[in-house]
């Protein structure tokens, strides 16, 4: 079996993972019906000493949420210009969530804080969007 880590459409299940996709107990989560997001919602919550936990079924899905989240429409979120969220989510900042990215010029991904400090517009200048995240 060939394991691709770059996603999670690549990798092929094993018959095994066939078998136990097949007998598994299912539900439907958004009515709290699936035994298997219940318990990993609740495990998840325990472990970071929250009451409750959200299952997301991908990175992305997980992403847009938090900027839709932190964020108004027109505000502005700073990452690097190698982020997933603005790279590769299919303009999901702006169509979901109406916000616009400032990009910084980090080292392989990762940015300083003296970097983003540098970033965030400020906030009394009423021709630059808010920097909210």
């Amino acid at each position: 079996m060939e394991i691709n880590l770059i996603s999670d459409t690549v990798t092929k299940p094993t018959s095994g993972m066939l078998k136990a996709m097949m007998s598994a107990k299912v539900g439907d989560d958004v009515f709290k019906e699936d035994p298997s997001v219940n318990a990993l919602e609740e495990k998840v919550a325990a472990l970071f000493g929250m009451d409750s936990a959200l299952f997301f079924p991908s990175g992305t899905m997980a992403n847009q949420t938090a900027i839709k989240i932190h964020t108004n429409p027109g505000d502005q979120l700073i990452c690097d210009k190698y982020a997933h969220v603005y790279n590769y989510e299919g303009g999901g900042v702006s169509f979901n969530s109406g916000v616009s990215c400032k990009l910084v010029d980090g080292h392989r991904g990762m940015m300083k804080a003296s970097q983003v400090e540098a970033a965030i517009n400020p906030p009394d200048f009423y021709h630059s969007p808010l920097t909210s995240l």
